[in-house]
This record gives structure tokens, C-alpha cells and sequence, in this order.
């Protein structure tokens, strides 16, 4: 089928046609599920390749199980306690975890939620083959069965939010089951017809594509638009001003057509950036998990305050610079953490700046970030410098 999608971008008078978008499906997508067997031309790990972080010491790390994997995620507030408190389950953007993707969860867990954010599989160096939106949302599931047994949960209150690719893959979970008392999704991809063979595709190499690109079947089975009349529980869908239309777009189609059957979807505009929307739009679907849960179940959420970070001062890896004794925060970022400047925190000791972590043996790029300024560590001298011209230092394991 031929998809015509209008959009009034700044600068565009013209409608834009995106075709072809992906078909609509009358079949359910738990049933399509039980037939549909994904071939993958790459077996292996996401492609994003990211150590796995160590949780801040109120978050634990636990283990859960999915099919014969042995997959992790990070899980608070599931303490035992005398009432079981409502749970969100929260999905990360991108192909893999990272301090960044728990904070952003975080208002769940300060409004009184226990949270738990599950790595999937093949992510951040754990067991079993990426498959982009097909076989994670077993491990969804798997991750919600864990976090529904924990003592302090009540399983009948158990909400499921996600952002940018965890947007997409919660909406492909509320089309499998109806287990979730209600589902937000945060600038989430519904059409994977659209982004990598239709008229509007994404440019550049696409390294999570690990299936033929040009098999329709393939691309449908990880499409939410093509499910829409199969969500199973309330959906609020969130959308920024980043968003492209052919994000925005196939996202109010696919509400168009939930609604269509009677399903309680709705989609909401929220000013910002793919990232800056959250915070606002998060706010909302808190407003929007608590008006499901009833008057006994919304009193036991109590507000809680977020912990401080504090700086990493224990593992195999010492990283230290010296001065700047002006600084406000000095952090360490680099081929280890996917590049994230806010969450490897140095403390100060007798005027040098340190923090260590835990490395395995191999090659590594790193900057220093003083008061959000990247800088290179001026005692190594082993740097590298990209076809960009940006220059990292360079420690070997």
C-alpha cells in the first residue's frame, strides 16, 4: 500500500509523501509472534559496544532470567516493605545501558515507583544476539515477570515507558500483551518501513540492521504502525520537536487507527529536543500511570529524594589531573561509556582530580570534561586524533 503522510515543517509549504509505509495488519501480534521467526543475516552484540556500569549504591544490580539467557538490570525501591507500591519498567534509548539511561528514569522512581531498567540481550557485553525490536521484547517480558515477583511490588500495577528505540520496542510490547496497566513512549520510531526502505529513509550505515532490509515481513514484525489495532493497555504517546515528521506522523496515524477500534491511545506534542522533551513529558505520564492506579494504591507512592553522585574512586583503573582547584566537576568520558560526561565523576584528593573504574584488557579513547569543557589528559602523551580532527588521549589495558 501506497502511504501518504502530510506534514507543515518550518519551510515547507507542500505536503511531503512518504511511500511506501508499512502496511496496516488485521492479525493480532501475539499471535503473528507465535509463527514469525526472524532471520538474521549478522549474528552477535549490539551494535553499540559499551561496558557494563556499576550501579550507584542505592540501585542494585540484579540478574534475570529470559528463555536460557542471563541478562542484568538495574532495580530500586523493591525493598521488602509491609505495602506493595506500584512498579515502572523503563526502556532505554539506543542499543545499550548506561548510567545516563537510569537517570533518566529516575522522576519514576522520586515519585515513588519502584523502577527497574533491564539490559537486553547482546547489549553491554551480555549473552544473545541483537535482533532490533524482534526477540527483545521476549526479554521485556522476561524482565517484567522478574520485576513482578519482587516483595515490595504490587504485579497488578506494573507500567512500562521507554525512549527513542526503548519508545518503540514498549510500543511493540503493549501490542504482545496486556499485562501493563498503561504504556508512555517517548519519541519512539512506528514505522521501520518508512525509516530504512521507503522514500524517507534514514541516511548513513545502519549497523542494527541485522535482518534484509529489503524484506518487507522483517520490518513489518518491528513496526508499531502495522499493530495498531493490537495494543492491549492504555498507551500515551509523547512526541518532541526534534521529532521528524516521519516519526511524528506515522505516530498519529497509529493512534488514529487504535482509535479507530476503540483503544485508549492518544498522542501528545511536548516542546524540546529528543532528549530536553523527557523531563515534561515524563511529568505527564506520571499524571498519567497515577490516575489508573486508585486512591490506596496512588497513597502508598511517598516522594523521594535523588542521592547525590559521588565520585568513583574504586576500581583497576586510576585516571588523574592534576590543578584546576577552581573546578565544580571533573568527570572522565570515553570509548568505555560511549562518550558520557556526567556519570564517571573524579573526586578531589590533595589538589589531583581522580577517579577509577574497572577496565577490561584493550584499547580505550578519553577526555577529561572540566565544568562541561573536553579536555585532553595533558600528562599522557599517547593521543589519537579522528578524520575529524578531534584528538583523544589513549590508554591501553
Amino acid at each position: 500500500m501506497l502511504g501518504v503522510l502530510a506534514t507543515q515543517a518550518a519551510g515547507q509549504t507542500a505536503p511531503k509523501l512518504f511511500a511506501p509505509e508499512v502496511q496496516i495488519q488485521k492479525r493480532d501480534y501475539a499471535e503473528v509472534r507465535k509463527q514469525f521467526r526472524t532471520t538474521l543475516l549478522r549474528a552477535g552484540p549490539s551494535p553499540q559496544n559499551e561496558l557494563l556500569p556499576k550501579p550507584p549504591e542505592w540501585v542494585e544490580e540484579v540478574d534475570y532470567p529470559s528463555g536460557n539467557l542471563h541478562l542484568k538490570a538495574w532495580i530500586s525501591g523493591h525493598q521488602q516493605r509491609a505495602s506493595k507500591l506500584p512498579a515502572v519498567l523503563f526502556l532505554h534509548g539506543g542499543f545499550a545501558f548506561g548510567p545516563a539511561d537510569w537517570e533518566m528514569a529516575e522522576p519514576y522512581w522520586a515519585a515513588g515507583f519502584v523502577v527497574m531498567v533491564p539490559m537486553l540481550r547482546g547489549e553491554n557485553g551480555l549473552p544473545g544476539n541483537f535482533t532490533f525490536f524482534y526477540d527483545e521484547v521476549n526479554d521485556v517480558l522476561a524482565a517484567a515477570d522478574y520485576l513482578s515477583r519482587q516483595p515490595s511490588v504490587d504485579p497488578t500495577r506494573i507500567y512500562l515507558a521507554g525512549h527513542s528505540a526503548g519508545g518503540t520496542l514498549a510500543l511493540l510490547v503493549a501490542e504482545a500483551t496486556g499485562r501493563f496497566r498503561a504504556v508512555a513512549s517517548f519519541d519512539g520510531a512506528p514505522d521501520q518501513q518508512l525509516l530504512y526502505n521507503g522514500s524517507a529513509s534514514k541516511p548513513g550505515v545502519h549497523q542494527e540492521i541485522v535482518f534484509d532490509p529489503k524484506n518487507f515481513r522483517e520490518l513489518q514484525v518491528r513496526s508499531p504502525l502495522a499493530y495498531a489495532g493490537s495494543i492491549k493497555s492504555p498507551v500515551r504517546i509523547y512526541s518532541s520537536d526534534e521529532a521528524s515528521s516521519i516519526i511524528q506522523l506515522p505516530n498519529e496515524k497509529l493512534v488514529q487507527v487504535a482509535r479507530s477500534r476503540g483503544l485508549n491511545v492518544t498522542t501528545t506534542h511536548v516542546a524540546g529536543t529528543h532528549f530536553s522533551h523527557v523531563p515534561a513529558a515524563m511529568k505527564q505520564s506520571i499524571a498519567f500511570f497515577k490516575s489508573s492506579l486508585g486512591p490506596r494504591s496512588a497513597s502508598l507512592l511517598k516522594q523521594r529524594e535523588v542521592p547525590p553522585q559521588k565520585p568513583n574512586l574504586v576500581g583497576n583503573t586510576t585516571f588523574t589531573l592534576k590543578g584546576y582547584p577552581t573546578a565544580r566537576v571533573v568527570t572522565v568520558a570515553g570509548s568505555f561509556n560511549g562518550w558520557d560526561s556526567r556519570h564517571l565523576l573524579c573526586g578531589n584528593q590533595g589538589g589531583t582530580w581522580i577517579c577509577r573504574i574497572d577496565l577490561p584488557a584493550g584499547k580505550y579513547n578519553y577526555q577529561f570534561v572540566v565544568d562541561d569543557k573536553w579536555i585532553v589528559d595533558p600528562d599522557n602523551p599517547s593521543r589519537e586524533t579522528d578524520s575529524g580532527g578531534n584528538t583523544t588521549s589513549i590508554i591501553i589495558k
